[in-house]
This record gives structure tokens, sequence and C-alpha cells, in this order.
């Protein structure tokens, strides 16, 4: 699995690292948490939260990784998760949904608005919730796997900056018209 973004407080990444630790109780073989992320004071005391808690094992920091090797990660990983509490839009999903990985999503407003339908959804408050999304990924076959993947696809394709800069010109035009 992998979380990309920063790891502020309302991001809920210490419900995800809980998250993982309890599904690798679960599970045979390890299942791992990458996190690529900027060097920062949050980054500090979450590598002090996971050493407290022995989640080392699981739980890898990338620090930060440049957009062209981020792809590559998003491709090669189960699924994206973006336990945060709340968002203004959600910019890495539609990374991840376009670069081909599925998604897991807190089931918040902003999430079902701009995502649809596309990711498993989850409670960011229950460290259950979250593992069982984890879970259910984890359990699906290759063929539900493309079909989400394809859809996922599809839905970021929608969205560019191309578009938006499009649409804020036309609505300045509109705006400051004479």
């Amino acid at each position: 699995f992998i979380y990309v973004g920063n790891v502020y407080p309302h991001k809920n990444i210490e419900r995800l690292i809980k998250a993982i630790l309890l599904l690798n109780k679960e599970q045979k073989e390890k299942i791992y948490l990458a996190i690529a992320c900027s060097r920062g004071v949050f980054l500090k005391r979450f590598e002090n939260i996971v050493q407290k808690s022995k989640a080392e094992v699981f739980v890898l920091f990338l620090g930060f990784v440049p957009d062209e090797e981020l792809s590559t990660l998003y491709n090669n990983s189960v699924s994206f998760v973006y336990p945060s509490l709340m968002e203004g839009f959600g910019l890495p999903g539609f990374e991840a949904m376009a670069a081909g990985t599925l998604i897991l999503a807190s089931d918040i407003p902003v999430f079902r608005e701009v995502y649809k339908g596309i990711p498993y959804y989850f409670d960011p408050f229950s460290i259950d919730s979250i593992k069982k999304s984890m879970e259910k990924v984890l359990s699906l076959n290759e063929t539900e796997r493309k079909k989400l993947i394809t859809k996922g696809e599809m839905l970021a394709k929608t969205y560019s900056w191309s578009n938006m800069a499009k649409e804020t010109l036309k609505i300045y035009d509109q705006v400051f018209k004479p």
C-alpha cells in the first residue's frame, strides 16, 4: 500500500499506521505501507510513532519522491490509501488513478463528490474500517481489479490542468468584461 502527501494531523496517518499493524496481525505474509512525503516536523513525529508502536518493519518512509518516480510507485502498489479527515480536493487520489492504481479513501463528502464511486470508502475514524478496506483490495481477483483500475483511469482523464485553466479564464472573462 502507498500513501503520498503531507503527514499533517488531519491526514490521519496515525490511524493508517495502526490499521497496517492490525492487518499484519491477521496476514500470513507481511503487508507494507510506503509513505512518500517531504521531510519535516510532522514526519519526524510519525517516525517516532512508528518506532514506539513497533511498526517500522511494515512502514517505509520514502521521503520526497520526484514525479517521474511516483508513477512507478503507484503502479507497484496494491492500492493508494487516502485516510484524510478533511480535504479541499484530493489531487493525490487522481494521480494514483491516472497511474493505474486502485484507491481507498475516507468516506468524506469531498472524496464522494470528486472520486464518485471509484474507491473503496472507509470510515476514517475507524482503524478497523481502514483495515477492512485494505483486506477487500487484497482479496480482489485480477478481473475485478482491472475493471476498477480502468474506471479510475477514465475518471482521472476528466480532470486536467488545461481544462481548469480554460474554465478559470472563461470566468475571469465574464467577470471582467468592460
